[in-house]
């Protein structure tokens, strides 16, 4: 393994905003992230972190990159160095040598194998074993249709204690890496033994489509009724989503999504043709996963069971989504039903028209807690001190003051008396957000958005088709890229070219890596971070005008080169290349005349 395949793990694994926040106190403005520059001093926030492309950069000192380039920097450590650090702190698997790479990477990828071995056996007994069967009845009972068991590989571990440990053995498999993958479980003596037992298996893949774990679902009524693999070196529970690839692709056409509890819960809606959804994985939401569903969605809808439990469960999650500031709304199912009933009893349809109906989150957990209030004046600060854990976290000013003003309205209290409440139970939080903390955003963006005027003309082509990918081919099929100076605008230009083949392919990340100098990585990094108030066809517009600047630019130089050869010409008596210049002149006149009366 290269340090460029452990600089691949590393950015895929290690959320860019989780790190900088213990670095840096860091608050949601907008779809960015915002605080202060630890590598400069300053009193008003410049700081910029991008947690959907994982990108940060500074508009006060120009500091910008990924993680690893943030690692090096904030810890003066080599590249080598940061990799290692960054290994060791999220308890990733990384070598240190050339040699050690290659062990490391064949024992990943040897991870993978028996994985997805274990895959094709639990497929296997699922559909040709006697011993299936109770699981093939199951999945009847369930509804669940045979294209989507197809689909989603599932598979059934035998009743017995070592069918899969005998079944490596005789394949010649190391049981050791089965270990390690969390098929097997050692006992205190030494011995091994199948973890999966008479469960339907679910295997749980990641973004690039390979099995890393599995959930199994108890056939005998034995607990726990889902066991799931453990934390591996490929598997990491807290930052992964059970079908996440599915939903990002999903969402490309509307950023919205389901999120539920479960693996049924989940495959009943793709029974039905529905991708935008997604899974936890048999524990409580996490930050990590919450982030990785903003870079997906502007939205998500819980769907959870219809009971205390379900209620209890999205209320623990509320303040997570309002501390990334992403928006979060529920649905209402009817009393005892999980969304798999839903979805048998009443169909797709229902359930989206049951979607028009879906309530922000925060209001149901304020109406909840209102729910219990007795109507005494000490029943108040019991409401009150319920919420507290849920709302006394949100920053955003608009939505605390609908929350504080709902609240109040309720309990005949004053709308700052219940906002100090609801604050005080936050450390250090002495009143009210205060509202500068809002317009971090506007203090954090140069003097224009939009196109300055001191800008050159190539940075204005790149800073464009940055923010609209769907403009990078008309500036590769206009052939002005010969026109750029040698520069970092003229690298990224180039990486652009080479990353983006269509609009909808467009990847910062991809072009991130194709940039050599840290000077080319910074300003990509700031193009990709300011912010865009500009429309679609106004850029166009403006990227035409700065490509005809452009070829004006370049015949003016031509010219002035030119006329200097010309005297030269003159002077040396040289009349062959002096007609020879003249008519190259006369060339660029007629070009540039053309220009001007609109012809090209």
């Amino acid at each position: 393994m290269t340090n460029a395949d452990g600089a691949a793990i590393i950015k895929q694994a290690v959320d860019i905003v989780d790190l900088i926040g213990q670095v840096v106190p860091l608050r949601r403005a907008g779809r960015r992230h915002v605080g202060l520059c630890p590598f400069h001093k300053e009193k008003t926030p410049s700081f910029s972190v991008d947690a959907e492309n994982g990108f940060f950069y500074c508009f006060g000192c120009g500091a910008g990159g990924d993680v690893l380039t943030f690692t090096m920097k904030h810890w003066n450590l080599t590249f080598s160095e940061a990799l290692r650090y960054l290994a060791d702190r999220y308890n990733l698997t990384l070598p240190e040598t050339g040699r050690d790479n290659e062990q490391v990477r064949k024992e990943r990828d040897a991870m993978f194998a028996v994985l997805d071995e274990a895959c094709d056996f639990f497929y296997r007994e699922l559909h040709h074993s006697e011993s299936g069967k109770a699981a093939r009845e199951y999945i009847k009972k369930r509804s669940l249709p045979e294209n989507t068991v197809e689909r989603q590989r599932l598979g059934y571990a035998p009743n017995a204690w070592d069918v899969l440990l005998r079944h490596f053995r005789h394949r010649g498999l190391d049981p050791r890496l089965g270990v390690k993958a969390g098929l097997f479980v050692e006992a205190a003596k030494g011995s091994l033994y199948d973890r999966f037992r008479n469960r339907l298996m679910f295997p749980i893949a990641d973004d690039r489509g390979r099995v890393v774990a599995f959930g199994g679902r108890s056939l005998d009524g034995s607990e726990p009724k889902y066991l799931n693999s453990p934390e591996t070196a490929v598997y990491h529970k807290g930052r992964t989503l059970y079908q996440f690839a599915a939903a990002r692709e999903a969402c490309r056409e509307l950023r919205q999504v389901v999120l539920v509890e479960g693996y049924l819960d989940l495959l009943a809606f793709h029974a039905q043709d529905f991708y935008r959804v997604a899974a936890t994985l048999g524990t409580a939401l996490t930050a990590t996963q919450v982030r990785l569903l903003h870079r997906i969605a502007d939205e998500v809808v819980l769907v959870y069971d219809a009971d205390p439990a379900g209620r209890k469960a999205m209320f623990r999650a509320l303040p997570l989504f309002l501390d990334e500031e992403l928006a979060v709304t529920t649905v209402d199912l009817p009393s005892g039903m999980d969304p798999d009933d839903f979805l048998k009893s009443e169909g797709i349809g229902a359930f989206e028209k049951l979607m028009e109906t879906r309530r922000d989150l925060g209001s149901v957990a304020i109406d909840d807690a209102l729910s219990s209030w007795d109507g005494t004046s000490v029943g108040k600060g019991r409401v009150i001190q319920q919420l507290q854990p849920i709302l006394g976290g949100v920053s955003h000013p608009v939505l605390r003051s609908g929350y504080v003003r709902r609240v109040a309205e309720r309990l005949a209290l004053s709308e700052d008396v219940v906002d100090r409440q609801l604050a005080s139970g936050k450390a250090g939080a002495s009143g009210p957000r205060r509202p500068e903390s809002t317009r971090w955003a506007e203090r954090m963006q140069p003097p224009s958005t939009g196109v300055q005027a001191v800008a050159s003309p190539e940075e204005t082509l790149v800073r464009l088709m940055v923010r609209h990918p769907v403009l990078i081919d008309e500036v590769r099929t206009a052939g002005v890229l010969e026109r750029f100076a040698a520069s970092s605008l003229r690298s990224i230009a180039e990486a652009l070219f080479q990353a983006v083949d269509r609009p909808e392919a467009f990847d910062p990340r991809s072009v991130y890596e194709r940039l050599a100098g840290d000077e080319a990585r910074a300003l990509f990094s700031r193009l990709l971070l300011e912010d865009d108030t500009d429309d679609l066809e106004f850029c166009r517009l403006v990227l035409h005008e700065r490509m005809a600047s452009l070829r004006r630019r370049d015949a003016v130089q031509r010219r002035a080169a030119l006329q200097a050869a010309i005297e030269e010409a003159e002077k040396n008596g040289d009349f062959a290349r002096l007609q020879e210049l003249l008519r190259e002149m006369q060339s660029i006149h007629k070009v540039e005349s053309r220009t001007q009366t609109g012809i090209r």
